[in-house]
């Protein structure tokens, strides 16, 4: 089946390696669409714009005011995605916004209520959801194959670089938060999702600055509690010397284990234990997915099947905003 999927044409504003990713996506999967590319720094946008035999904008109103560009994808640094959803979805466009949705609860509160007034399709960026042992894992739950779910334990990181803390993530301002919201987000977001955004009761946070000289969090160790007493429990890091990512979910009849996600994080892997007897140890099945990350190219193509539905799609406004609700809960809550 050739990549060839019908969309009208995309302005990606944000010429970094997010943005750069998004836009290459947007023009494989629909080469016949213009990919428009937005970035305050004009040289970027003219070297990604060639990249993707696109156009370079001096002005971001040019992409706004362009009634064929009916998709926007915001890859910037948080404190500017709430001014620019907005201003995207008032133009008429659908948003694509990279996690996180702004830099609190109350940006991506304001970002929601406009959403949902123009009946545009809104979309933070969680790739995560999209990788195959994920989404394998998600289907398993959901069929019960490990019973009732328990808890779930998260841990993701990595360490840094010299001078990470004098980088934008490192600005309170700039980020809103540290590394809770820079990957914890994906943790809090794949949990609440797991749970089916089961209403959250209880919550209890430590992240702060524990290695580097910054005004925001470097490790986050969090916990939560839903409504029918399932419990999360997430560690986020930029001291994970060796990258880490791991995530599982425990029910009554087994667990799931998912290792990496490719490249330095490792082979991707998924780890069935099914319980066959109290006591007794529990039957392995594994499963490595190999190869390229094609989570980026499988949330592109729900973000279009939203629009061309006409539905909501993953990780759409209400989802992106309980994750956004939480994670402000988390840091009110820090000690």
């Amino acid at each position: 089946m050739k990549n060839n999927i019908k969309a009208k044409d995309t302005m990606v504003i944000g010429a970094g390696k997010i943005g750069t990713i998004r836009a290459k996506i947007a023009k494989e999967l629909s080469p016949r669409s213009i990919i428009y590319i937005f970035d305050t720094d004009f040289i970027k946008a003219e070297i990604l714009a060639k990249e993707v035999n696109g156009v370079a904008l001096k002005k971001l109103s040019a992409g706004l005011e362009n009634k064929d560009i009916k998709n926007v994808v915001i890859s910037v640094v948080n404190k500017f995605g709430k001014k620019l959803a907005i201003e995207a979805i008032k133009a008429g466009k659908n948003v694509l916004l990279e996690k996180p949705m702004g830099r609190n609860f109350s940006e991506a509160k304001d970002i929601s209520l406009v959403a949902r007034k123009y009946k545009k399709v809104f979309k933070c960026g969680f790739n995560h959801r999209y990788h195959p042992a994920i989404l394998k894992a998600h289907e398993l739950c959901k069929k019960k194959t490990i019973g009732e779910l328990l808890f779930i334990r998260g841990a993701y990181g990595h360490g840094g670089r010299n001078g990470y803390e004098k980088e934008w993530r490192a600005s309170k301002d700039l980020c809103g938060g540290g590394e809770l919201l820079d990957q914890g987000c994906h943790l809090i977001d794949l949990s609440l999702w797991f749970f089916n955004f089961e209403e959250v009761k209880r919550s209890e946070c430590f992240a702060n600055p524990m290695f580097y000289p910054m005004e925001v969090d470097d490790n986050a160790f969090c916990m939560f509690q839903t409504k029918s007493g399932k419990v999360a429990q997430i560690h986020a890091t930029w001291t994970q010397w060796k990258n880490l990512f791991r995530f599982e979910v425990y029910g009554t009849k087994g667990a799931i284990e998912i290792n990496g996600l490719g490249k330095s994080y490792g082979i991707e892997t998924l780890k069935l234990y099914k319980r066959i007897k109290p006591g007794a140890p529990p039957s392995i099945t594994e499963i490595e997915f190999k190869g390229e990350d094609i989570s980026w190219k499988s949330e592109w193509k729900d973000f279009l099947k939203a629009i061309t539905r006409n539905k909501k799609s993953m990780s759409n406004e209400n989802e992106s905003l309980a994750v956004m609700r939480l994670i402000s809960d988390l840091y009110r809550k820090n000690k």
